[in-house]
């Protein structure tokens, strides 16, 4: 995906809200851990910083969870 005109659109709506959801929250645990990299290497870690990276990363597992049981819904519903 290059860009916003590429990016996937799911048929359904509420399916694609969290999809969209779960792309902003990657990219926020993306730089997160960017950021928490380069601090590492200047001094120690705080301990805050790491607790932020696990509940991204536990939001991004829900998410996850979500997006399948709502799309294995929307299939189920669609079928004869």
């Amino acid at each position: 995906m290059t860009g916003q005109t590429d990016r996937y659109r799911d048929p359904d709506p509420e399916v694609d809200r969290e999809l969209q959801a779960h792309g902003q929250d990657a990219a926020q645990l993306q730089a997160d851990v960017q950021r928490y990299r380069d601090d590492l290497h200047r001094g120690p870690a705080r301990p805050e910083d790491a607790d932020r990276l696990a509940a991204l990363a536990e939001r991004l597992s829900r998410q996850a969870h979500r997006i399948t049981g709502l799309r294995d819904g929307a299939r189920r519903a669609h079928r004869p």
